[in-house]
């Protein structure tokens, strides 16, 4: 049975843990010894080191340097390039030498510290062995011990986005990943897709600069007058569907679709629309998502919809709402991310939600599941390009474009669309093929694909890939349409069923809705006069760094005086609600560390003046044009509805 190293250092070191982070302790304490492979082994100095056995067998590992453990930790912190503040991960405790080495030679420029262990009883041996309450009770010290790769990043939390602002350095203790190096390689892969699909959302929040929001506002009289998804919940549970995305591989079998006979609810995505309205296949749900201009295109030729419910995300490009303001089969799919939503409609209690997704496809999938559909089919979910050369989508979406055949170091060239897309070139990843093959596929799509797989191994049921074509998706059933249509059509009834949803449209109060748009304004307009106030504040600052040095307490008052009024607006519920996602640019930039030249008063008000004169000025501009947005929602929403009467 291995003991160990200093029985009373072990004591000390779990107290800091236990007051620390609790969770992390109690895992070492239920961490027993019995069969553990490790030999406790003695140094040239008094630090020791261990052997240990890996999880498969083989030959047993050195956890640190037989010879002198902490001067190997430190030649391997100085070989570390840390010179920004900056996040880090370390791969492997060990017995914690280069824990403390990391933090001697770097601590000034390490943010959040995450120390990832596979054993708890690692750990153990490690509080045992070397003095770590310095570590251990440093604000920003996060242990993260015994998980499963996979829910390592949920572990991270809301610090993920910390880690985005302010970069990541991942540092692997090359012992421990030749101990276990299935564990931390899954750990890295986990970590860094979960990272590329926080990116990916925040590159897309900042790009849209307030364009989201605005859509929503814009989006009012169309949500307005629609049904709930509390509604329809279940609305179709005993019933298999059809969710039709627009990869190239649809134009193999949307065929196969006129055989649905009222037996499957089919549900397609708006890039789709024309290769079914060709054929002339009317699908019962057209789900659009995309908030662009470009999103458009795929509506602007069709003038009827016809019978299907036009499913929207509320903060989809306003032209697709606006041209089908009369369609009596509006469907916004509200989900918990708006609090303009939640604050105007009251959605989780009075409306309900569906859960949100990174592309339309997912989003129809997300919308088949809260209907209770099972089991669901997929067609045309590609998610990556022929590698052979084709189409980026079906041939008749308005914006499938040519893809030349993939090169040898993975280039794709794409063709261009007049008047929509310019031609592109890029290295593509790999990604397993539904025929076996690798296939070329982005980044962005990979992190589709896995989103969906994760999604699918959450579910008690058959989802039946009938793509024929493009990548794999892990956890699904792959068979031909034809198959799939076979094995799941039984009964019909679906219109049936619709017919009994179309009569719980819904039309809420006009009056309430009104009332609480233009709270929202007052609280706007009343930030944009504190606005003022804190550029008035910062120009009295330029003109005092003009004038020569500034003592640290008069720097400090100043700063003071200015958060103040910063906090007073940001505090307002309605600020956030109001301007949603255009806003969080601002409290990234805000968020940033500055590091100050030299620490005088002087250097610490010119480095807030440099950062706070963009921030309020964007900040005043995004009020600006927020107060016009909703006086024009409100005109809009009184033009059309006024003098209607309340069924």
């Amino acid at each position: 049975m291995t003991t160990l190293v200093s029985p009373s250092l072990f004591e000390t070191n779990l107290a800091a843990l236990q007051t620390h982070s609790p969770e992390t302790a109690q895992k070492v304490l239920q961490a027993g010894f019995d069969g553990f492979p490790v030999e406790v082994v003695p140094t040239k100095t008094a630090a020791p080191t261990v052997r240990i056995t890996p999880p498969g067998g083989g030959k047993p590992v050195l956890l640190h340097s037989a010879y002198d453990p902490i001067r190997e930790a430190m030649r391997w912190a100085e070989g570390i390039e840390l010179t920004e503040p900056t996040n880090v991960i370390i791969l492997g405790v060990g017995l914690g030498y280069h824990l403390l080495s990391v933090l001697q030679r770097h601590e000034k420029n390490i943010r959040f510290l995450f120390l990832i262990e596979q054993d708890p009883r690692i750990l153990r041996l490690a509080l045992s062995a070397f003095e770590l309450r310095r570590i251990i009770t440093r604000d920003g010290t996060h242990w993260i011990v015994g998980e499963e790769p996979e829910a390592i990043p949920d572990q991270i939390g809301e610090k993920r986005i910390d880690i985005i602002l302010h970069n990541c350095k991942i540092l692997p203790h090359e012992p421990s990943m030749r101990y276990s190096p299935a564990y931390y390689n899954r750990v890295r892969e986990s970590i860094l897709d979960a990272l590329t699909y926080d990116e990916i959302n925040l590159r897309t929040t900042f790009e849209n600069q307030g364009r989201n929001q605005f859509n929503i506002f814009m989006n009012l009289p169309a949500i307005f007058q629609s049904y709930a998804p509390k509604d329809c919940r279940d609305l179709f549970r005993g019933f298999p569907a059809v969710v039709a995305a627009a990869g190239p591989s649809l134009d193999k079998n949307i065929d196969r679709l006129r055989d649905l006979n009222d037996r499957a609810v089919l549900f397609i995505v708006d890039t789709a629309q024309t290769s079914f309205r060709k054929r002339r296949i009317a699908p019962h749900w057209i789900v659009t998502g995309d908030p662009t201009p470009l999103n458009f295109s795929h509506f602007e030729k069709i003038d009827s919809l016809g019978e299907a419910f036009l499913a929207f995300h509320p903060e989809v490009n306003r032209e697709i709402t606006q041209k089908f303001v009369n369609h009596p089969n509006l469907f916004p799919m509200f989900d918990t991310e708006s609090a303009l939503l939640e604050y105007l409609f009251q959605i989780e209690e009075e409306y309900g939600t569906i859960e949100r997704a990174m592309n339309v496809g997912h989003l129809a999938f997300n919308l088949a599941l809260h209907m209770g559909c099972a089991p669901i089919i997929l067609v045309g979910f590609d998610f990556a390009f022929p590698r052979k050369g084709g189409t980026t989508h079906a041939k008749d979406a308005a914006l499938s474009r040519a893809t030349d055949p993939m090169l040898d170091d993975g280039t794709v060239t794409i063709g261009g669309k007049e008047g929509k897309a310019c031609a592109e070139s890029g290295k593509m990843m790999l990604v397993p093929g539904y025929y076996g093959e690798p296939v070329p596929t982005t980044v962005p799509f990979s992190q589709y694909i896995k989103a969906l797989e994760r999604n699918v191994a959450e579910l008690d049921f058959e989802v039946i890939d009938a793509t024929e074509g493009g990548a794999a998706k892990e956890g699904t059933l792959r068979m031909t349409l034809r198959e799939a249509l076979d094995k799941t059509l039984r009964a019909g009834g679906v219109s049936e069923r619709l017919d009994a949803f179309r009569q719980k449209r819904r039309t809420p109060d006009l009056e309430v809705l009104l009332s609480r748009l233009q709270k929202g304004r007052e609280v706007l307009a009343h930030s944009r006069a504190i606005g003022d106030s804190m550029w008035n504040m910062l120009q009295e600052w330029r003109v005092l760094l003009s004038r020569g040095p500034i003592e640290p307490h008069e720097a400090a008052r100043r700063w003071t005086e200015f958060d103040r009024l910063w906090i007073q607006i940001v505090s307002e519920p309605l600020f956030d609600a109001f301007l949603g996602s255009a806003v969080q640019y601002l409290y990234f930039r805000r968020q940033r560390a500055v590091q100050l030249p030299e620490e005088t008063g002087t250097s610490f008000l010119q480095s807030m003046y440099e950062k706070y004169e963009f921030i309020i000025s964007e900040m005043n501009a995004l009020l600006d044009h927020f107060i016009r947005c909703v006086e024009l929602s409100i005109l809009s929403l009184q033009t059309m509805f006024k003098d209607e009467k309340r069924p």
